[in-house]
């Protein structure tokens, strides 16, 4: 009897530990952890801004790149503190490749070069890159860093590839 009170006293105690150990899971917009983060992977220059009427932060990399990130896919009435709920995240940044560059070729070529992002040739000529990150399911805050990094190591690229062309 000794004995299966300690295992279960055990097993309690290992059960408790396990589920104090599972990460937070963000499954929204959460305007203050993607700050913390996006300053954790060097932007400078935090603004908040809003898009169609949902939140988004503005900012700028180490390299000089502007870019936003902004609320996506927002439930259609606020939530009961007033604020939107959004399930998404977008990535955009906006490259301007300069004069005498083949703007639709370039943007085709960066959209078969870097398949993480998806690469629009806008009506201003200038082209725009978003990626965009799911949050329905959740994710980790380690992993929700590392899509926003994956989103600013793709803005880099594409900074590279687009200064970088004949005309500018």
């Amino acid at each position: 009897m000794r004995t299966t009170l300690l295992a279960l006293a055990l097993g309690l105690f290992a059960t408790s530990a396990a589920q104090a150990a599972e990460p937070v899971l963000f499954d929204h917009w959460n305007g203050p952890v993607v700050e913390r983060l996006l300053q954790s992977l060097g932007a400078a220059d935090l603004q908040r801004t809003t898009l169609a009427g949902g939140p988004g932060l503005l900012a700028r990399t180490s390299d000089g790149v502007n870019f936003g990130v902004y609320a996506k896919a927002c439930a259609a009435a606020p939530t009961a503190t007033g604020e939107l709920y959004c399930r998404g995240i977008e990535g955009i940044a906006s490259f301007d490749p300069g004069r005498g560059a083949d703007r639709a070729a370039l943007a085709d070529r960066l959209n078969h070069q870097y398949a993480a992002g998806k690469f629009m040739l806008e009506p201003d000529g200038t082209i725009r890159l978003t990626r965009y990150i799911d949050l329905d399911a959740g994710v980790t805050e380690a992993n929700l860093r590392s899509q926003l990094g994956a989103f600013l190591a793709l803005a880099e690229a594409t900074k590279t590839a687009v200064w970088g062309a004949p005309g500018r």
